[in-house]
């Protein structure tokens, strides 16, 4: 398959799916605003800039060759829940704290060695932290590329509401309650097969 039928079928397959009102590849000017507004937000910080947080997804991402920004349904559930959605890491690299899916929280509610900030975001007691805790939002999946011939190196990640707002302003959909997701994939070449 060449690149550009490549190109085709993974439009094709993501536009098929339920929830996925637009489709966008980014082209260079689309880009280097997702990249100054992530930048921003790092800078300013997480919860109203008390603590540091990097978006390592969506770097990873935007180191593929081929990056697109999906608009979702508000009501859809296309992207079920991970469990590296949102974690606290320190300067080591050693997760202080995580977000639970709701399948999670139960094997967590007994435990002594955690303490639930809410519902749904624990702390690890017996983790001495190294350095100042940052927020990490991690890659996630996006298995619906699969079986795409020469379509390698998937991920994604969830955008800023900078970001978000931004392409649901320039697209067109900034009225609506629909979503953001950028996603990102490499094309093989002929040493990759």
């Amino acid at each position: 398959m060449d690149h550009e039928d490549a190109l085709k079928a993974v439009e094709n397959k993501v536009r098929g799916l339920p929830g996925v009102i637009d489709f966008i590849y980014l082209d260079a000017d689309l880009r280097e605003n997702i990249v100054a507004l992530e930048s921003a937000c790092e800078k300013n910080g997480a919860c109203g800039g008390l603590m540091p947080y990097i978006n390592t997804g969506v770097w990873e991402t935007l180191r593929r060759q081929q990056c697109f920004v999906l608009i979702i349904s508000s009501s859809a559930m296309l992207l079920g829940p991970t469990k590296d959605l949102v974690y606290i890491a320190d300067k080591k690299g050693q997760v202080i704290g995580e977000y639970l899916t709701p399948e999670r929280r139960e094997e967590f509610k007994e435990r002594t060695d955690v303490s639930f900030l809410g519902e749904d975001f624990i702390l690890y007691m017996n983790v001495e932290p190294e350095g100042e805790p940052f927020f990490v939002l991690p890659e996630m999946p996006f298995d619906f590329l699969k079986g795409i011939d020469d379509v390698i190196d998937v991920t994604s990640a969830s955008i800023s509401t900078l970001s978000d707002d931004y392409i649901r302003d320039r697209f067109g959909y900034k009225a609506t309650k629909h979503w953001t997701h950028l996603v990102g994939f490499n094309l093989a070449t002929k040493a990759d097969q």
